[in-house]
């Protein structure tokens, strides 16, 4: 559900009604703010005139999405990750739009981009087809190389104020106000989020309960957190998100208990930082994080 970005909904209606859309966009911003909704949005609107999620596959759009199941092939650490899907994206925007004036392609975490995909991509940006755009999503603008960032406009999308989080909440409907208060501090500003939380509780966000059924006391086995830590590195391989989501979840979890374990916390803050350098065994540090984690939360104090 998109919300909370209506100016910028009214200025690209504007571009898409007069004309006037740029070649490619970036757009940035931290996770689950809306990016890849909202260009979703934008590529209907271009299409069928509503801006909203299609209920159906859209004839003049071209999705690349890194953080999906079906691309997986695409991101198996090779030099050519994303090269083939540029290339497809290059096949796809020089055709003719047969239902709308544009044909556009999405590239959904833009991050998972080498050199040489990036340097593929420059060539249609150098030439860009007459009625092809791109839309690429990604965390900040310096995943792009210089010559391919210049030549994209960027777009931020901002983190939305407490208040904004709390209106959608009581929009949502069925969540009670000290609930609401809860998720709207934990959202960080970001619907996504605030969403993710609540679905969580329905068991239907997989990276919310894998964290939440390591860490509960019913939960305590040896087997058991290994087969929590396959499925983290399952997640965290299919996209590059969701590691970041994982840390956001443990200082969530941790940042109560500071004052009474500040030593513990600052151990996991540590392993946090290693596993940020990638120079070290993911799963031993995610092994050590839950069970220094888990000891942190069983203390009543």
């Amino acid at each position: 559900m998109l919300y909370g970005y209506d100016n910028l909904v009214g200025d690209f209606k504007k571009l898409v009604d007069a004309q006037e859309l740029s070649h490619a966009y970036l757009f940035f911003g931290e996770p689950q703010t809306g990016k890849f909704l909202f260009a979703k949005y934008l590529a209907n609107y271009i299409e069928t005139g509503k801006f909203e999620e299609s209920t159906s596959p859209l004839s003049e759009t071209f999705i690349v999405d890194f953080g999906s199941e079906k691309d997986e092939a695409s991101r198996d650490g090779k030099e050519s990750v994303g090269i083939d899907k540029v290339r497809e994206i290059e096949r796809f925007l020089y055709q003719t739009p047969m239902s709308s004036r544009y044909r556009v392609a999405i590239i959904r975490d833009a991050e998972w981009l080498t050199d040489t995909a990036q340097n593929a991509l420059l060539k249609i940006l150098e030439e860009p087809p007459k009625s092809g755009v791109i839309i690429a999503t990604a965390r900040d603008s310096s995943v792009f190389l210089p010559t391919v960032a210049s030549r994209m406009q960027g777009i931020y999308f901002k983190t939305l104020p407490t208040d904004k989080i709390l209106d959608f909440l009581a929009k949502y409907g069925k969540i009670g106000k000290l609930e609401s208060e809860k998720i709207g501090r934990e959202s960080f500003g970001r619907i996504g989020r605030a969403v993710a939380i609540i679905e969580s509780q329905g068991s239907q966000n997989k990276l919310f309960n894998i964290v939440k059924k390591s860490l509960s006391k019913s939960y305590s086995g040896k087997a058991e957190l290994e087969g929590a830590v396959d499925e983290l590195l399952k997640l965290i391989d299919k996209s590059p998100l969701n590691l970041e989501r994982f840390f956001e979840e443990i200082l969530n979890k941790i940042r109560p208990k500071f004052l009474n374990h500040p030593r513990e916390c600052r151990e996991i803050m540590q392993e946090i930082a290693w596993m940020e350098s990638l120079t070290v065994s993911k799963r031993i540090h995610l092994k050590n994080i839950l069970w220094k984690t888990r000891y942190i939360l069983s203390d009543s104090s």
